[in-house]
């Protein structure tokens, strides 16, 4: 049990310390990333779709984490960037789908060497890296996230 004196302790605020290290992250990837004409939520988008091209709306939803509110503005710029379409479901107008042009898909290897480069530069072992995955997987599943 911490003492009260430790509450307001940056160096042990398990807050404090996810929320600087995701900064520290994002930081990382600005510059390699706008080389590339993206940011960090739209390369979450171009994931998901990496993984599974043809997703709708609420599909990137649950797998990125972004409210729909969020989702549309990020995609909207994908599209004007010429990175995705967007297309409306035939029987649901309501419905959109959201795919990967040419060069949506041709974004994923520099993508790829920008994670690798990352991995290189934590200098993380492959224990410590699943090791934060589950610690972190643990804090979003007791928050409901």
């Amino acid at each position: 049990m911490s003492s009260m004196l430790d509450t307001f302790n940056f160096d042990k605020m398990l807050c404090f310390t996810l929320y600087s290290t995701t900064n520290a992250m994002m930081r990382n990837y600005t510059k390699p990333l706008s080389e590339l004409g993206i940011t960090y939520p739209q390369l979450l988008v171009l994931a998901a779709l990496w993984n599974q091209n043809h997703l709708s709306s609420s599909e990137l939803s649950e797998q990125t984490l972004f409210d729909l509110g969020s989702l549309t503005p990020i995609i909207k710029r994908l599209e004007k960037a010429g990175f995705v379409v967007i297309s409306v479901d035939t029987l649901d107008r309501r419905r959109k789908y959201i795919s990967l042009t040419e060069s949506g898909q041709n974004l994923k290897d520099p993508v790829a060497k920008i994670f690798h480069d990352t991995k290189c530069k934590l200098n993380l072992n492959e224990n410590e890296v699943d090791s934060t995955l589950k610690v972190c997987a643990k804090i979003k599943y007791e928050l409901k996230l």
